[in-house]
């Protein structure tokens, strides 16, 4: 089976950014200053920012705060290294593990009704019907989306992770990752397929207003509008807890002492990752501040007279 590089390439860009693109940012106003964020250490500066991973190109450029804690740091941390990434592992990973037996179909494990709808929802995205049939409900889930995504005018290759992996392959900074493609894709193949089958639904719902949330996304990312993106998490995560904890809480555990790490080395850091990853209690910036650090929001450069 075969799907276009765009898309293995999306799927690879972080899973949390997936759910960030489909449930938005909604119905909050209080406003932050930036995504951005830094830590003192010892000999060094750590830089946190939160990404978008796909913008349209009226929007690709980076806010200014990140603009600087990107020039400052000598080595650029994403949740997977795009610079070496092979898009293969993902569709590798999708052929062997995220596709139905031969005696099995998604209509089979969805249900007759529940497969009609995702049937529509491919055949009003150009998707044809082979490309899911055979899939499990998390792999379709994530293609679709994927598909929907490039009707939006959103392209990944304008995201900020991809951005930033080409700058820093020609500036010759380095770059390194938090995870494998594999242990992101991995978390939703552990999912029963009760919890996988509600995941593809509930992203089957959002399809139709992806756009809208995703303007709304780009304007609570670019004012740090954290606040927003954590509204939107709870009412999402109220449908699939589990899968939402895995994706997000359980992920943001296992970085921390990496990023943690990073305060003893003796050159600057920017970490960059899903917005997503800095919101709630098991947030980045909360689990930081319970080990007792102190992320400090980047303000804007003052404007010269």
């Amino acid at each position: 089976m075969i799907f276009p590089e765009a898309v293995l390439r999306g799927l690879a860009r972080g899973l949390a950014g997936l759910l960030l693109l489909a449930i938005g940012a909604q119905g909050a106003n209080a406003r932050g200053d930036t995504s951005v964020w830094s830590m003192k250490g010892a000999r060094n500066t750590v830089y946190l920012a939160g990404s978008v991973h796909a913008l349209p190109k009226d929007h690709a450029q980076f806010p200014e705060q990140l603009e600087r804690a990107y020039k400052a740091a000598d080595v650029i941390v994403l949740e997977v290294d795009l610079d070496d990434m092979n898009p293969l592992d993902a569709i590798k990973f999708i052929s062997s593990n995220g596709t139905l037996p031969a005696n099995q179909s998604l209509a089979d494990v969805v249900g007759a009704e529940p497969y009609a709808r995702v049937s529509k929802l491919a055949a009003s995205l150009d998707v044809p019907e082979i490309v899911i049939s055979k899939l499990e409900p998390w792999s379709a889930a994530l293609i679709l989306t994927q598909y929907a995504l490039t009707k939006t005018g959103f392209d990944p290759a304008l995201g900020i992770d991809m951005q930033i992996t080409e700058r820093a392959r020609a500036d010759g900074k380095s770059v390194e990752g938090l995870e494998t493609v594999i242990d992101q894709l991995s978390v939703f193949d552990a999912r029963s397929f009760e919890e996988q089958t509600r995941f593809l639904l509930d992203s089957a719902d959002d399809v139709p207003k992806l756009g809208d949330d995703l303007e709304d996304l780009i304007d609570a990312w670019r004012s740090g509008n954290l606040r927003a993106l954590e509204k939107a998490f709870v009412e999402e995560r109220a449908k699939s807890p589990e899968l939402y904890d895995a994706l997000l809480g359980a992920r943001n555990r296992k970085w921390l002492p990496k990023i943690e790490a990073l305060l003893q080395e003796d050159r600057d850091y920017l970490v960059v990752v899903g917005a997503l990853h800095y919101v709630g209690k098991e947030g980045l910036l909360a689990l930081l501040a319970a080990d007792g650090h102190k992320p400090r929001s980047v303000p804007a450069a003052r404007k010269k007279n």
